[in-house]
Order: C-alpha cells, then structure tokens, then sequence
C-alpha cells in the first residue's frame, strides 16, 4: 500500500470519520486518478486493517521501553503512561473513531494479536517488589482502568479539543499526571 495515499487515507478519517474513505474522496484528496487509488487498493477495510497493524506494531514497540528500562516500579509505570499517549498520538486517526481498536475481536478480526496486558501487568509486579507500588487486588481490572483511563483522556482531548490549547505534550503531561498522582 502506498504510504502516501494511506497518509491522505488517514487524515480524511481522522477529519471526516469512516465515511471519508471512499476511492473519490481519497482520490480528490491526494490529487491523483480514482484508478491509482483502486490499484494501490486503498478500500475502507484495507485503511483501517493497516491502521490497527500500525497501532499494533506501535504498542509493542513504545511499551517495551517501559518495560526495560532500569528504574523502579514507579518510574516505569510512568514511563508507561507517557508511552501509551505516544501511542495514541501516532495512531490519533484511527483511536478517535473507534473505541474498540485494542479489543481482541477487532485485532482478532485483522488477524493481529497483541498482549495488551503483559507491559502492565509485569510494571505493577515490579513496583509491587521494589515497594515503589502498591499493590493492587485485581492487577488486569487495575490495567483496563489505568490505561483507558489515559488512552481514551488523551484521544478524547487531542481530537475533539484541540482548538483549547490540547497539543501532545501538554495532553500527555496532564492526562499522565492526573492519573500517576491518583495511584502514586
């Protein structure tokens, strides 16, 4: 898939929702015959099942560092938060249109497969034994709410408050902040 035309895909999406993604609106927007879209195959199901690969691949990648980096507990699970708004960030197009992208019959259905708890749950053992955590009962409730809790604040305020001042960096800070000061 051309990477061009899947940039343009994505900023129709993340501008005018899924209904954005037909061949002539893609087309009108890159500048280009609806033919070229059509042989690059460009379709709303092929977008969106390179946006959850890019998500997916995305979430591996920017969670690892949380999860190996030297540091206590605490020091990692904020590394974690700031590293989940990374991710929101990169994949704002998709996540401010769907709420499902991380669920396992939508990665399921792209025949994709992330352990979305793993990070998480490894970051709170670790605290929970270098005493910088404290332990929670339920640590994959304490997951889902935590990183919900973050990732939907973060999409929320970057896609539909943006003109209030909500940039990357200052969404980040106060959505991680928030959240850390609540547990820490």
């Amino acid at each position: 898939m051309d990477q061009d035309l899947l940039a343009v895909a994505a900023r129709l999406l993340d501008e005018d929702g899924w209904d954005a993604l037909r061949l002539e609106r893609i087309a009108d927007a890159a500048g280009v015959s609806r033919a070229t879209v059509w042989r690059h195959g460009l379709t709303r199901r092929a977008v969106e099942q390179r946006l959850r690969e890019q998500l997916a691949a995305d979430y591996q990648a920017l969670m690892w560092e949380p999860l190996t980096m030297p540091g206590t507990g605490a020091e990692r699970f904020s590394a974690a938060l700031r590293a989940l708004c990374a991710v929101a960030e990169r994949n704002l197009p998709l996540l401010a249109h769907t709420d499902t992208a991380f669920h396992g019959p939508d990665l399921g259905a792209a025949g994709l497969s992330v352990d979305y708890f793993a990070p998480w749950l490894r970051i709170l053992e670790q605290g929970h034994a270098d005493g910088s955590l404290v332990p929670v009962a339920e640590p994959h409730r304490f997951a889902v709410l935590v990183s919900d809790t973050v990732l939907f604040s973060y999409v929320h305020l970057r896609a539909h408050h943006r003109d209030y001042g909500w940039t990357p960096e200052t969404t980040r800070d106060a959505v991680t902040s928030l959240v850390a000061r609540g547990y820490l």
